[in-house]
């Protein structure tokens, strides 16, 4: 008896394993990616060294797997049992002679195994991640300082002044076309210099901006208030002062943050403080080591789940676990709100999760046993039942018979899209609790902080869903067929002759259609949604103050630079970037450095290829060797590409028209190709669910019982290798290795030819 309980728990074992290590992994992948687009000015930077992205890169591991192995355990532990309930093989160990704690046994040892680790991660790994990712970002500064002049891009961190490059090397620190804008309030003037080269000179905390054979232009800040004057003055010498020794002494500091802390010091950190610091540090503490039993919990509840709800396909272990991670962290926010707003102890309130957790076992594992709770359990089940179909009705499924070859085309289809809602249900839950637990603790602290993170939250879901919607159809595709070719299904259909190939047909032109409508979503809702929930996070994470909109703006476009203000009054700001206020245009020659014409006007407008200045404009030509100035109704310069759109290039904020409109305006090497990559991969978009089910359908397509596993995790494993393939040559097109076309479509094209190499090896 002892060999054949052995031989149980190793058989449990190895049908979980498969299925939590897989989630494991691909739950990280979709969170690291969350957590890196954080950091995406550091990643794919061409002035940040390689041995800062990959230390950024480890840094954001520890709490990702912290978080994803909790709910891993979970998925594993209710998809294996489910698969094993569904092949009648708990009914078999039962009907042996083992019981229900002989079966929660090895999964709770798991469990802890699981849990021991979660606790090593969180005990040592997250707070060495969070003082890497500040020092990471402290060099990062470091590295910026010692040339903060960046090419195409206007700077205003000098101060009295604001400089532009509008060419340069950055290996060599050479620039051309440089501008510098300063005003001299005693005197009511500005001044303009110009220079067609210059360069950057550091040395210890004082960098030095040399521009060679200037010209300089002093204008009246005031029209017709004063003398223009241009004159030559040879080279000139710009001292930029920056915060570079206070940033190596903070990166040197032993200071550390709360988030650096181990559980030892977090809690003599929060001896040491009092009102919502030590709060806070206490609610880490307690944060810390929640999830880290938390995979031990999981286990158990799964289990329960499994074993009290006898019949159950895996829909319901989906939905399962999804209702399961949902309650449980949503316990865990109420915990952390009631100890933020004082109503009970910090370590009473993260007990809360874990006391509902130890309910809810103990309500699956006796409610036969206790009437009331048998009452619950069979209304559950009712319900259950009643969203299932009459199996005596005749189903939808056999409507729908191919006339051609007698494939129901409908029933995989149907499949496809039930397993893939699923999927990207249960994805976009854990992806959103995952957001919604790194932004709690801003947003708890400030008045209707609840409702703007749920709006923050609502307005990320398109973002969500065309991140994760490839890799939902990946497993749709892959559950769809492994169903199908464990029951014999695809033995039967090649047994009549008929081929695999067109078995596989209905989920090829799915994901086509699929990559269409991400399309759709793409160009008409992500630009909008990421511009509000860029504004929602801002908002959270400044405590509830908006971003500060004062001041002026700077934009360039081929031979002018424009000056202006945003409107201040809601009925402008819905117009920019088309309206703008108080501009001002300075023309240039085409060599780009002598001052030709000033142009000064308190509205624009932006239409049809040309700015339009809707009010009396000042105008003042220096082009002819002398000052002509003048006061035009109804002027007009001729911009084809919107010059006012720039302060919104943020690719994530343009749809692909818009964004390739953009591409030429960009003034910089560098610029042009981040926005050139992300053109590219908006393309992308329209193909990427069907090279994903590509490359996935040969391992789906396994006739053989044995090896299921193996199957999952070789799918599982290609997918990961394709994700990491496309980030190394976006990150080559990024740098200008390799061209954007080349870079964005090349790991592509390599997956599909080796989906149809794949493809030709499967038995038809």
């Amino acid at each position: 008896m002892k060999r054949v309980g052995s031989l149980i728990s190793r058989y449990l074992m190895t049908s979980i394993i498969p299925y939590f290590v897989s989630s494991w992994l691909l739950l990280s992948v979709i969170l690291f990616v969350q957590q890196g687009s954080r950091y995406a000015d550091i990643f794919f930077s061409v002035n940040v060294p390689a041995n800062l992205i990959w230390q950024l890169a480890i840094a954001l591991i520890p709490n990702v797997i912290a978080f994803t192995c909790p709910v891993a355990m979970l998925v594993g532990t209710i998809i294996g049992l489910t698969k094993m309930q569904g092949d009648s093989e708990l009914i078999a160990i039962r009907a042996a002679g083992v019981g229900g704690i002989q079966i929660a046994l090895p999964i709770a040892v798991l469990g802890i195994l699981m849990s021991a680790f979660a606790f090593i991660v969180n005990l040592y790994g997250v707070p060495l991640a969070a003082a890497l990712v500040r020092n990471v970002a402290l060099e990062t500064a470091i590295r910026k300082l010692e040339s903060p002049i960046e090419p195409g891009a206007f700077n205003s961190e000098v101060a009295g002044y604001t400089i532009y490059v509008k060419e340069g090397d950055l290996e060599t620190g050479r620039w051309k076309n440089l501008f510098v804008y300063s005003e001299d309030q005693s005197a009511k003037t500005l001044r303009l210099i110009t220079s067609r080269s210059g360069r950057i000179d550091t040395s210890g905390e004082v960098s030095e901006l040399v521009l060679e054979n200037a010209s300089v232009s002093t204008l009246p800040m005031a029209p017709g208030a004063g003398k223009y004057v241009a004159e030559n003055i040879g080279d000139v010498r710009f001292a930029i002062r920056t915060r570079r020794a206070e940033l190596i002494e903070k990166l040197s500091s032993s200071e550390l943050t709360p988030a650096e802390l181990g559980l030892q010091q977090l809690s003599e950190y929060a001896a040491t403080k009092q009102g919502p610091e030590r709060v806070e540090a206490n609610i880490l503490w307690q944060r810390r080591v929640v999830l880290s039993v938390t995979p031990l919990i999981f286990a158990l509840l799964g289990t329960v789940i499994v074993l009290r709800f006898n019949r159950g396909g895996r829909g319901f272990g989906i939905f399962a676990a999804l209702c399961v991670a949902i309650g449980y962290y949503v316990l865990a926010f109420l915990g952390e709100q009631l100890a933020r707003v004082g109503t009970a102890d910090v370590v009473v309130t993260s007990l809360i999760p874990i006391a509902g957790s130890i309910l809810a076992i103990f309500w699956f594992s006796y409610s036969t046993r206790i009437r009331f709770l048998g009452r619950v359990t069979d209304l559950l089940r009712d319900v259950f039942r009643s969203l299932r179909p009459d199996p005596k009705r005749l189903q939808t499924g056999n409507l729908f018979v191919d006339l051609t070859t007698g494939l129901r085309d409908f029933d995989i289809v149907r499949n496809l899209i039930k397993n893939f809602v699923l999927t990207l249900s249960f994805l976009t839950t854990i992806f959103a609790v995952f957001t919604a637990f790194d932004l709690w603790r801003f947003a708890s602290v400030i008045e209707g902080g609840t409702l703007l993170l749920a709006k923050y939250l609502f307005y990320l879901l398109p973002f969500i869903y065309l991140q994760i919607a490839p890799s939902a159809a990946m497993i749709a595709t892959l559950a769809t067929y492994s169903i199908k070719s464990r029951q014999n299904e695809i033995v039967t259909w090649t047994s009549a002759g008929q081929s695999v190939y067109r078995l596989l047909l209905p989920c090829l032109l799915l994901t086509l259609v699929l990559g269409g409508a991400n399309w759709l979503v793409q160009e008409y809702v992500l630009p909008r949604g990421n511009r509000l929930q860029d504004e929602a996070r801002s908002l959270i994470r400044n405590q509830g103050v908006p971003a500060n909109l004062s001041g002026r703006y700077w934009v360039a476009s081929e031979n002018r630079i424009y000056s202006f203000t945003l409107a201040s009054d809601n009925e402008k700001r819905a117009c920019f970037p088309v309206c703008i206020d108080d501009l001002t245009a300075f023309e240039f020659a085409p060599n780009g450095v002598n001052l030709q014409s000033v142009f000064r006007s308190d509205r624009a407008v932006w239409e049809s290829g040309r700015v339009r200045f809707l009010a009396p404009t000042e105008k003042r030509d220096l082009s002819a060797g002398k000052i002509a100035y003048s006061i035009v109704n109804g002027a007009e310069l001729a911009e084809p590409l919107n010059p006012f759109a720039e302060l919104r290039t943020k690719p994530s904020h343009l749809n692909s028209a818009e964004l390739k409109r953009q591409i030429p305006a960009a003034e910089s090497d560098v610029e042009q190709r981040n926005l050139a990559v992300a053109y590219e991969k908006k393309y992308t978009t329209l193909f990427l669910p069907f090279v994903m089910a590509l490359f996935t359908a040969p391992f789906s397509l396994s006739l053989s019982r044995k090896g299921k596993a193996a199957t999952v995790g070789y799918a599982v494993g290609l997918w990961l290798l394709f994700t990491g393939t496309g980030g190394v040559f976006e990150q080559m097109g990024l740098s200008g290795m390799l061209e954007a076309q080349l870079a964005v479509w090349s790991p592509l094209v390599i997956f599909s030819l080796l989906g149809i190499f794949l493809m030709s090896k499967v038995r038809t």
